[in-house]
């Protein structure tokens, strides 16, 4: 069947309505992430309470209710759980940095010198001097976490984002087909059809990717927490948690989990056994979520390639702040159906067509 054709007008009028919001994140976006936060869960969530409440009669609220309750919870245990384990495990290593420093020259890098007749060696002292010389920028750096943990106004500000995020988010389920109700009735009635045909394009790729890619974020949690667990890496379920959490940002997930937990690694185990398969356990959380689950639970109909999304969460991050990480991924699926919308609409065009 043949694409619809959208007109530039619905297009252009979209494109203005979407730089009005770029100017309203850009002035008040800190304001406005515990309600985008908000909206994007409970579009996430809405065909799940749509279908309890009208398959098995459960009233909507009751379904709000339970999941923002579960979402404040998710806030206060997440932190209270996963912080106190990962500075504990931080100073685990920075008091075994001699040991770690010796297993590497006698182990790692003994055999990749043999390998490539190469002389790379880690120097302790070479270390010291290094952190002397920044430490500076290593002082200024804990005075200013410590000056956020003194600063009541900030964590009184931290402490009223978590709380409004499950209030929010109750009366954005409560509420979401009147919030829909009052988009639509915004667009003007001459070219209301294509525009609800160009928000049902989008509509199909958005939640294709967004419930798509929650999903494959808490697999690949509860795999890598349960892998490493299982070859008794300590904290394995903390950093396994906090990797399947970041997959959603290609290879820098995954990468940066490997690496902290061959550090843990390093300082906990003796022998090569251990590296071997904590080496073993994200080599097949890779593999499983590139071949299989990303696949199966996001599909190919995104459009969007590991390059675009690290560029898009690296622009919207550097420009609009934490808003712009909120926002970086829907916006980036838009203007992919934005953008097809307007090929189609050139090569419609006498301009293009004409020789």
């Amino acid at each position: 069947m043949q694409a619809q054709l959208i007109k530039l007008k619905p297009i252009l009028s979209v494109l203005g309505a979407t730089i009005l919001m770029f100017l309203i994140m850009v002035f008040i976006g800190k304001v406005l992430i515990p309600f985008i936060a908000a909206l994007i869960l409970a579009y996430i969530i809405n065909p799940l309470v749509d279908l309890l409440q009208y398959r098995f009669n459960v009233k909507r609220k009751y379904t709000a209710a339970f999941i923002s309750l579960l979402v404040l919870c998710s806030f206060i245990a997440v932190p209270i759980y996963l912080v106190p384990v990962i500075v504990d495990e931080v100073r685990v290593i920075i008091d075994k940095v001699p040991q770690i420093v010796t297993l590497l020259n006698t182990h790692v890098l003994s055999m990749l010198n043999s390998q490539f007749g190469t002389h790379i060696t880690v120097d302790l002292d070479s270390l010291k001097n290094m952190v002397l010389v920044n430490q500076t920028k290593i002082t200024n750096n804990l005075d200013f976490f410590q000056h956020i943990a003194q600063n009541g106004v900030i964590l009184i500000e931290i402490v009223v984002y978590l709380v409004l995020i499950p209030f929010a988010l109750f009366y954005s389920i409560l509420n979401w087909h009147n919030i829909l109700k009052v988009f639509d009735d915004l667009i003007p009635r001459s070219f209301l059809s294509p525009m609800r045909h160009l928000f049902r394009d989008v509509d199909v790729m958005l939640s294709s990717y967004l419930r798509g890619q929650l999903s494959v974020m808490l697999i690949m949690a509860l795999y890598y927490a349960v892998g490493l667990t299982i070859i008794q890496l300590p904290s394995g379920a903390a950093i396994g948690i906090i990797t399947g959490l970041l997959v959603f940002i290609p290879y820098l997930g995954v990468l940066s989990g490997l690496l902290f937990a061959l550090i843990i690694g390093l300082a906990q185990f003796t022998g090569s056994s251990s590296m071997i398969a904590i080496f073993a356990v994200f080599a097949i959380g890779h593999m499983l979520e590139g071949g299989l689950v990303t696949p199966f639970m996001v599909g190919g109909r995104i459009g969007l390639n590991p390059i675009m999304i690290i560029l898009a969460l690296m622009v919207f991050g550097k420009v609009f702040g934490i808003v712009g990480v909120l926002l970086a991924l829907p916006l980036s699926t838009i203007a992919v159906v934005f953008l097809r919308h307007i090929k189609r609409y050139y090569q419609s065009t006498h301009y293009y067509k004409d020789r």
